[in-house]
């Protein structure tokens, strides 16, 4: 049975993902990499979307629209005497080097690229990215230079955008082994629990499959931008649930007399 297979499976088949206990840990490692795989697939998309439209919408805002600034020893200044926000292209371009506007004070729910008095905030569907002007150090930077600093993003971002999302990648999967180790813990006390014969390394390989429904359940809701309450502990409860009926579809122990 191959990794699409198991997939398929693990969605209604706590009796199948049982019998995964047995197989190789390699195989439970590559499932395990797909499920993140597909994970990011609604950030992934999102994000190539958000990137190409938000250099050539920043760019016109900053050529056009913005008053001419200087970032200098950390810290926006210009003449502009009042917080200015600009909507364009389903995008809100906030300019303020007043410290009137904190970064606690945007909405997380909008696409917003904010030019703050300390950092640079850029929002995408609810992620968050801050950067603090201090990163360049003590060069400065007037809006001619980044206009050019534009430019080149424009220019490389089909190679700026691959290594961000192998990035992206390469912590999710790191995310998703820590919370698999966490929860064959779990899967090992419900088997003490319930007195079914269930190793570590056993508990550790139908967790991975236990994870399943939740995982593909949120990359749905995601990719139709559905917010669920409480998101964390929803994806716990399931594959809580899931790991206690797989737990109890091994069989038990054996009593010696």
């Amino acid at each position: 049975m191959n990794v699409f297979q198991q997939l398929y499976k693990s969605i209604y088949s706590p009796k199948d993902i049982a019998k995964f206990r047995f197989q190789g840990i390699g195989k439970t490692i590559r499932f395990i990499f797909l499920l993140a795989l597909i994970s990011i697939i609604p950030t992934a998309v999102h994000f190539v979307a958000f990137t190409g439209n938000a250099l050539d919408t920043l760019k016109g805002s900053v050529d056009k629209e913005l008053p001419p600034f200087t970032i200098k020893d950390g810290s926006l200044s210009s003449e502009q005497s009042e917080p200015l926000t600009i909507e364009k292209d389903n995008m809100t371009i906030i300019f303020d080097d007043s410290g009137e506007i904190k970064e606690g004070d945007l909405d997380k729910q909008e696409n917003t690229i904010a030019f703050l008095k300390k950092n640079f905030v850029v929002i995408n569907q609810g992620h968050v990215q801050s950067s603090s002007y201090s990163l360049f150090g003590d060069t400065a930077l007037s809006k001619e230079g980044l206009l050019d600093l534009i430019d080149s993003l424009t220019a490389l971002k089909w190679i700026l955008i691959p290594v961000a999302l192998f990035i992206l990648y390469l912590f999710t999967s790191g995310m998703t082994f820590l919370k698999i180790t966490i929860f064959a813990l779990i899967g090992v006390t419900f088997a003490n629990v319930l007195k079914r014969n269930l190793q570590y390394r056993q508990s550790f390989r139908i967790t991975a499959y236990s994870a399943t429904v939740s995982s593909l359940f949120f990359t749905l809701m995601e990719l139709l931008q559905t917010k669920i309450p409480a998101a964390p502990i929803l994806d716990w409860f399931v594959i809580t649930i899931i790991l206690y009926l797989v737990v109890k579809e091994i069989p038990q122990r054996k009593i010696r007399h």
